[in-house]
């Protein structure tokens, strides 16, 4: 390479490094095409392109530079980091492993990496050994104690992984994400009012609980019971669903509450809880009116302290639009003989790492449209049209699907669609947590020790839930067998149904 190839090189170097990624591409682009067969510009193209979010790009920059310099551990790192973030996670392991045996091997970060694509992969012993490595190579690395309180928390083991915690924490103590995942692991060891403790405390680490947070006013606590109170959704809607058992409580407590609640919700939020006044989320609204704000994640803090405090005698507390009810109740008896059960199988955001949350349709609900006399009603709320129809042709099944329905924004709606159904199948997702709100009858299929279920084998918030889970690596034909068993409740009369 000549002077000024290496001087250009240089200069984008300094760009990639610099965050001038737009003015570093023009350079790189140029270099690879006057020096194609050096792995340098293709290496440092590949993680410009990586960094820009154009992982396919970067595949081939990194796969061309891998090729001109195959013992070059670092730049097999980098694909194989693309390649995990793609969810390409068997291809991801082979380039990881080879790049910690050619350069690699005392790069804790490699290590680390390997051990998070192996933990999607299920393969636990292999995440196990790797963060070993790392934490051998960084001993005293806070991000490396919480890697493994993570990790250990997801086979249950729950005291090590407070240890690690706790180390993270020691090493550094301003970080308030270790008190949030602490949180979790407090949760799911049956530790209640800890594990909210730790939750409330990682409020403030900088959207740890979420971006549509509102922490600009002074915040409530049960010593207000004469206060108006501005109480805010966060993240997700299903955990929104899931928090909002405790608004009875939170209106109980003091004078006023104002809930602004995800717009999809405020029809259905509005008329369950009639004391409460129910407004569509708006960042940009004043909130001067109210003496105290406090966000729905928060309330358990207060309200839900030990599985003994869930009310004791409440099925549901969503309501449903009774009319809508039974007009869909009129249509689903139109559809055929049999229970009538709704079903879903993953979210609608999936990664590499939520793929292990959830079964797939064309592969492991065999057992399940096997059993007859089913009349299946999709309440999946995503482009899933393809699935759906390679399910029916693989199993012979009829899964009814509404056009007419807006499974995504029209919450109220599908909350008359599930109460019209006999049952739901479905994973820890919205359509699960909606269904067990309103107190349908629910299988809710997923891994073991999720937080939500606070050290029990039931479901405190939904009485009317049933998990179905697996120890976490294995495959779910258990739960696809608890989930049969379920649905055959339903049809005794098997025989004069085939």
């Amino acid at each position: 390479m000549t002077v000024a190839i290496e001087d250009r090189l240089a200069t984008a170097i300094a760009l990639r490094l610099e965050g001038r990624l737009d003015e570093a591409e023009p350079v790189l682009r140029e270099l690879v095409s006057r020096a194609p067969k050096d792995a340098r510009p293709w290496a440092n193209l590949g993680q410009l392109l990586r960094d820009l979010g154009r992982l396919d790009e970067a595949v081939a920059a990194l796969r061309r530079a891998a090729a001109l310099a195959p013992e070059q551990g670092p730049i097999l790192g980098v694909l194989g980091d693309c390649l995990h973030r793609m969810g390409r996670l068997n291809a991801a392991d082979a380039v990881l492993r080879r790049s910690i045996e050619h350069g690699c091997e005392n790069n804790a970060a490699a290590w680390t990496l390997l051990a998070n694509n192996s933990r999607y992969l299920g393969k636990v012993d292999d995440v196990e050994g790797a963060l070993t490595r790392a934490a051998e190579l960084e001993p005293g690395s806070p991000d490396m104690h919480n890697n493994i309180a993570v990790f250990l928390t997801t086979v249950g083991r729950f005291d090590e992984a407070l240890a690690h915690f706790e180390q993270s924490i020691a090493i550094a103590p301003d970080n308030r994400r270790w008190y949030q995942n602490r949180g979790f692991t407090r949760l799911i060891a049956g530790d209640v009012e800890g594990g909210w403790t730790d939750y409330e405390f990682a409020l403030h680490a900088g959207g740890a609980r979420g971006d549509t947070t509102r922490v600009d006013l002074p915040r409530w606590t049960p010593a207000q019971p004469a206060a108006r109170v501005l109480c805010s959704r966060e993240q997700g809607v299903g955990d929104e669903i899931l928090f909002a058992s405790c608004l009875p409580d939170l209106a109980a407590g003091t004078r006023v509450v104002v809930y602004e609640s995800d717009p999809r919700l405020v029809s259905l939020f509005a008329r369950s809880f009639p004391s409460i006044e129910v407004w569509p989320q708006d960042l940009d609204r004043p909130a001067t009116d109210f003496d105290a704000g406090v966000l729905v994640g928060s309330l358990p803090l207060h309200f839900r302290r030990a599985v003994h405090e869930f009310p004791p005698d409440r099925r549901s507390y969503l309501v449903p639009d009774e009319a809508a009810v039974e007009r869909w109740r009129t249509r689903m008896g139109a559809l055929g003989r049999g229970p009538v059960i709704a079903l879903s199988w993953r979210s609608k955001l999936m990664t590499a790492e939520r793929r292990l949350e959830y079964t797939r349709l064309t592969e492991d609900w065999g057992p399940i449209f096997a059993i007859p006399g089913v009349t299946w009603v999709s309440a999946q709320y995503d482009d899933c049209e393809r699935e759906l129809a390679d399910a029916e042709h693989k199993f012979g099944v009829t899964i009814h699907r509404f056009d007419d329905v807006d499974y995504l924004d029209d919450f109220d709606e599908v909350a008359a669609l599930l109460s019209a159904c006999d049952l739901t199948l479905a994973p820890r997702n919205a359509v699960a947590m909606l269904a067990g709100a309103l107190g349908v009858p629910t299988v809710m299929m997923g891994n073991r020790w999720d937080w939500a279920d606070l050290g029990t084998d039931t479901s405190p918030w939904f009485p009317s839930v049933q998990l179905a889970y697996r120890q976490w690596g294995d495959d779910w034909n258990d739960v696809i067998a608890a989930a049969a068993a379920r649905v055959e409740q339903l049809t005794p009369d098997k025989e004069s149904l085939r």
